[in-house]
């Protein structure tokens, strides 16, 4: 496959990191980005008050460019976007975003020249400015999983805003005034409803939790003394958890170590409950851990339980059936006066610009994403998707996606047939459906399958998985380092060149592993 020209969609996490590994490798990229500012979910006017990072502070860096040492170990909102935007600049990705420039249609060239025409929309506060056609050879997709917010469509919905009532999506929620001294009713039980429950807990008159189901939520520091990270970002952390393709130390671990397996959550729950007061508030998830880690699982804001147990917010277990004039009426019957309704709902997965013949491809009838190692879909030429799917360490992966994904128009992967790719992602989506029902979020949820996902991607470019040779306890036990992957390019040059065989590629990969660190935080003293 030969390309020269590649179009990158949405300037997130994803979006940056593909112009930045398609620039280095001599392309010519061009960035679409329909807002004012980069950043994805975290760009200032998607920023709502308190929003911070749930990974610790080094397992969300991108491998060459760490964070800032002065940023504390869980990041604010406002501080990743700064982290991206010093990012964009110092790999000279900024330059080559089009800033209010919407994606409204990406259909295949028509002739004998491959390619892709995209039509573009340019806007400014809110108004189309102008319009404009491009030709590319490859396009990479990032608009992401979290674009477009989700509010249920319910009955009195009309009647309660022309009452003067509010509903917003955590997505928009962006002014902490606006529920001082209000009434307000928060849906659901993931990140931003209960970080926005727990802010609205000192901040309004009354706040509501509706919620469907209670989910296992972990503290920044298990017990008060271990890091999460060493808790469940780990390789070690990750075998409890049976994968579809069981090798090796796991396969004894899923089958005759089942006992093991059992008393591993049952323990992790037991801390739980003991260090939250779960059992008093009434919130013991009903399903073991183990069924529940996946996207949904987050940090507990600090005092959420205990706002819960001191009426601060009432949790109420049902769902909202309907609204009226002046607040909601519950699934249970009970009505509750409100304000102000925040949806913590999610979000909807789509490619709304996408050539409809080719967007049935990606996804099918009832939303599932159908894509092979989450990259691309051998029915659809010339285009990829990075940042289709959730995982621990998002930034990695989609580091590691745009790297395939380069290695891949370069003709340097070594591809099933596409049937046999399209056989491999319904089994995918067919285990994922039976075994992790929970968190199956359109398909797209490779949690907490972090690292079986990346050594998947590793393989496919011939590149080792160990990634701290020579230590095979640190490799297991320590958390993630996406430092550890920062030489991949190289690594994969001297793998193309035939005179350095096997040993001395590993030599390199030890050289730059021993680099000097201070080298690595030279240029960030941002």
């Amino acid at each position: 496959m030969t390309a020269k020209q590649i179009c990158v969609i949405g300037a997130g996490v994803s979006g940056l990191v593909s112009a930045k590994t398609f620039l280095e490798e001599g392309y010519e990229v061009t960035l679409f980005e329909k807002r004012q500012e980069l950043g994805g979910v975290w760009e200032r006017s998607r920023a709502y008050p308190g929003l911070s990072l749930q990974n610790p502070r080094d397992t969300y860096a991108f491998s060459d460019y760490p964070m800032p040492a002065s940023y504390p170990e869980w990041p604010s909102g406002e501080q990743i976007c700064a982290y991206l935007e010093s990012y964009a600049q110092h790999f000279g990705v900024t330059e080559k975003i089009q800033f209010g420039a919407k994606v409204t249609k990406v259909e295949r060239k028509s002739g004998n020249t491959p390619g892709w025409m995209v039509s573009v929309s340019f806007q400014e506060d809110g108004k189309e400015i102008g319009k404009q056609n491009y030709n590319f050879d490859f396009v990479i997709v990032c608009n992401g999983t979290y674009d477009i917010p989700y509010i249920p469509n319910l009955p009195g919905m009309e009647e309660f805003i022309a009452a003067g009532g509010q509903i917003i999506h955590t997505n928009n929620f962006n002014d902490g005034s606006v529920i001082e001294g209000k009434r307000v009713v928060v849906v659901g039980f993931g990140k931003s409803a209960t970080d926005l429950a727990n802010f609205a807990a000192s901040k309004a008159k009354e706040c509501t939790l509706v919620f469907r189901q209670a989910l296992w939520k972990f503290p920044n520091f298990f017990l008060g003394l271990f890091n999460i990270k060493y808790i469940f970002l780990t390789r070690f952390a990750e075998t409890w958890m049976p994968y579809h393709k069981l090798q090796g130390w796991e396969k004894w671990l899923h089958s005759f170590g089942k006992p093991l397996v059992w008393a591993f959550w049952r323990l992790n729950e037991t801390i739980m409950r003991l260090q939250f007061p779960l059992d008093a508030c009434g919130m013991v998830p009903k399903q073991p851990m183990n069924k529940l880690i996946g996207c949904s699982v987050g940090l507990v804001p600090k005092g959420f339980f205990e706002h819960i147990r001191a009426g601060k917010i009432r949790a109420v277990k049902t769902k909202i059936d309907k609204f009226f004039a002046t607040g909601v009426e519950l699934n249970n019957g009970e009505q509750i006066q409100a304000d102000i309704v925040v949806f913590g709902t999610g979000f909807l997965q789509d490619i709304p610009f996408l050539e409809e013949k080719y967007r049935r491809h990606v996804f099918d009838e009832e939303g599932t994403i159908h894509l092979y190692r989450h990259l691309i879909h051998p029915h659809v030429p010339q285009m990829g998707f990075v940042g289709y799917n959730y995982t621990f360490c998002a930034q990695l992966s989609a580091e590691i996606s745009a790297r395939w994904l380069s290695e891949y128009v370069k003709g340097n992967i070594s591809l099933p047939s596409p049937q046999q790719m399209l056989e491999d992602v319904t089994a995918e989506l067919e285990w994922r459906k039976k075994d992790r029902p929970y968190s199956f979020v359109s398909g797209a949820c490779v949690t907490p399958f972090t690292f079986h996902y990346i050594d998947e991607l590793l393989q496919d470019m011939g590149l080792s998985t160990r990634r701290k040779p020579g230590n095979l306890l640190a490799e297991l036990m320590m958390p993630a380092d996406p430092s550890a992957y920062k030489n991949l390019r190289q690594e994969l040059q001297a793998k193309q060149q035939p005179s350095l065989n096997d040993s001395a590629i590993a030599k390199l990969q030890k050289r730059c592993l021993r680099q000097d660190e201070t080298s690595t935080h030279s240029y960030i003293n941002h």
